[in-house]
């Protein structure tokens, strides 16, 4: 009662306009940094695809190799061959040097999860992080034509492993990680339109898995695999430049914010914010829970399939299914684009069901979960016994089965987390992270040693690989997993003020 009445003491600020705020800016600029990020790290399957355009996967090395075409010794780079004369090098690499770049991005991702983190949450310099990754991946982008070209498959690994960890400087600012976004979030966001900023500060990324390949592909058509670097680099620099100008990690340091905006915003904020709580880390309780472990090699699992069929899709389409570049980024699109709608709705359904209380939050994901990894998995070995004739029907299987996995990811295990250990969610996310993202790296090498070829045979295999991991992961969450809270899960020392936590625990539903 006593915090109800000094909150009714204080003085109601009216929100002021959303159009034109800086708080809106800063989402917008959230939902930018996201998509350049993206689009400059995870289309190079439609690169590879853009750069063999117009050969056919099986006989092109043999054909090479007969040919009088020159050839760099780490990549073929064809020049003038006779019938298939381009204005541009054809570069091509083989099935082991595309699966090896393809996991790159993923070692640098998982070596520097817990190191940025803590850099925010330390110094909490979240702007200058961001602006040196967007920049670093801005000019990597722009140079890797080059390094493709001149130096070879070791350095460009090397950069995209660099590529890989300035990512992870932007995401700390654009949702993807839990601990130091609260902190930037808080600050701009306040309960009246927490949901919509931190909406749309996804929304960029969302809006990048669905529009990167229709995008990249249309480059490709009208002016070649270099101008899908250069575009992209392009968005990262002038996003770098923009951002100093109209990212600020604090209301008070914003030159442009209006006074009635930064009231607004400072009266949510909590008045003794730089007192520090001192709360223990369990470490030997979070290690030995069976629960957590249970969230964590379930979502190992489950990134497997979900990442090693977004980024495969192009290169098994070409392969396969015989589509021009064109369409192959339509196509490849389309499995992101249902996802992303699946995103929005799926999130609200789980809340009112939960909300209706008829089960317990445990079983409640569990039902999402089984949900959202059966049904992928019943598409995945449905494709694999499917004749590349049937395209349309594949193509349709596959975008449903990636699609549904947004019913386990938003109403299933990967909030769970936060039901079992509220005040430890972004230290635990930073353990399921490390974890949970290492078959980045391990999925595409593993696919490009199973298509040597690229054959309808090779490819089947895959698929039945991807229903696999859909089923182990939907049956470790089922069997082992739980959504109550548990002994250690809350901090003893909690002296934070209670409009933080909730401002807190409102924004971990959205973001983890």
């Amino acid at each position: 009662m006593s915090e109800k009445s000094e909150a009714a003491d204080k003085p109601q600020l009216l929100a002021p306009s959303l159009f034109g705020s800086c708080r809106l800016t800063i989402a917008l600029m959230c939902a930018v940094a996201s998509f350049g990020a993206f689009f400059m790290t995870i289309n190079l399957g439609m690169v590879i695809v853009c750069m063999n355009k117009g050969h056919t996967n099986s006989s092109n090395s043999t054909e090479m190799k007969g040919s009088n075409c020159t050839a760099n010794p780490e990549f073929e780079i064809q020049s003038t061959c006779g019938v298939n004369t381009t204005q541009e090098q054809d570069v091509r690499w083989d099935k082991n040097d595309q699966g090896f770049l393809l996991s790159a991005n993923f070692y640098g991702v998982v070596s520097m999860q817990l190191l940025t983190g803590w850099l925010c949450d330390i110094f909490g310099k979240a702007k200058l992080i961001m602006i040196c990754g967007s920049t670093v991946l801005g000019v990597t982008s722009v140079l890797s034509p080059l390094i493709i070209e001149y130096a070879g498959v070791p350095f460009y690994f090397a950069t995209r492993v660099v590529q890989g960890a300035c990512m992870v400087g932007v995401k700390q600012f654009t949702c993807f990680i839990v601990s130091p976004i609260l902190i930037v979030l808080r600050r701009w966001t306040t309960a009246k339109d927490q949901g919509l900023l931190v909406g749309l500060a996804f929304a960029g990324g969302g809006l990048a898995n669905a529009a990167k390949y229709p995008m990249a592909g249309l480059m490709c058509e009208y002016s070649g695999w270099r101008s899908i670097f250069y575009y992209a680099g392009a968005i990262g620099i002038l996003w770098g430049l923009a951002a100093i100008f109209m990212v600020y990690d604090k209301p008070g340091q914003h030159p442009r914010v209006s006074v009635k905006e930064k009231q607004y915003l400072l009266s949510t904020q909590v008045e003794g914010s730089s007192k520090k709580t001192n709360k223990a880390i369990p470490w030997s309780k979070i290690l030995r829970s069976i629960p957590i472990w249970s969230v964590i090699t379930t979502n190992f699992f489950f990134f497997a399939a979900t990442k090693g069929t977004v980024i495969n899709l192009p290169l098994f389409i070409r392969d396969v299914l015989d589509f021009n570049v064109t369409e192959n980024g339509i196509f490849s699109a389309m499995p992101s684009l249902v996802a992303l709608i699946l995103h929005l709705i799926i999130g609200p359904l789980f809340d009112c069901v939960r909300a209706k209380q008829i089960f317990s939050v445990t079983v409640v994901r569990k039902i999402f979960h089984v949900i959202g990894t059966l049904f992928p998995a019943i598409m995945m070995f449905t494709v694999s016994q499917l004749p590349p004739d049937q395209k349309y029907v594949i193509i349709g299987l596959i975008t449903i089965g990636f699609a549904f996995h947004e019913v386990a990811w938003m109403g299933g295990f990967s909030f769970a987390f936060m039901d079992m250990a509220p005040d430890y969610v972004g230290i635990i996310q930073g353990i399921n992270n490390t974890i949970g993202l290492m078959p980045g790296f391990i999925i595409p090498v593993v696919i490009s040693n199973l298509t040597p070829e690229g054959t309808s045979q090779e490819w089947s295999y895959v698929f039945l690989m991807f229903g696999g991991l859909y089923s182990v992961a939907c049956l470790i969450f089922l069997l082992t997993g739980s959504s109550e809270l548990q002994s250690w899960g809350k901090a003893k020392d909690t002296k934070t003020n209670s409009k933080e936590g909730e401002n807190d625990k409102s924004l971990e539903k959205l973001v983890v």
